[in-house]
């Protein structure tokens, strides 16, 4: 063998041996944790039946309003309560918390009983 195919042999060999101390070394670097993953809430739209006739002042004989929101207090001073009408009301609240990205806990929708009575 030539000595210049020497000198590479031992320079690879020197620094496999070198990598292979590195690795087996006590002192390992760890990998970075992953951040742990909060339990999402439900984001499942329910609209409650209600029987209280106070929720709903608005249901009049030419225009009905049988849809209620009300924003928790957690975000209460960026939404306010609102009514919807008795033709596109459902929708329109879906949207109004699609549109706010509201989780369930965050809000309550009502609907009238006793106009859902009625129908």
């Amino acid at each position: 063998m030539s000595t210049s195919r020497i000198n590479k042999m031992a320079r690879t060999q020197k620094s496999f041996d070198e990598k292979v101390k590195r690795l087996n070394s006590s002192s390992k670097k760890t990998a970075p944790k992953k951040p742990v993953k909060k339990t999402p809430t439900s984001t499942k739209i329910t609209i409650i039946q209600s029987r209280k006739k106070d929720l709903f002042p608005h249901m009049g004989i030419a225009h009905k309003f049988p849809y209620y929101f009300e924003p928790m207090p957690e975000i209460a001073d960026r939404l306010n309560r609102a009514w919807f009408d008795q033709y596109f009301g459902e929708e329109r609240m879906i949207e109004h918390i699609k549109r706010h990205k509201l989780k369930s806990h965050q809000y309550k929708a009502y609907v009238n009983y006793w106009w859902l009575k009625e129908q």
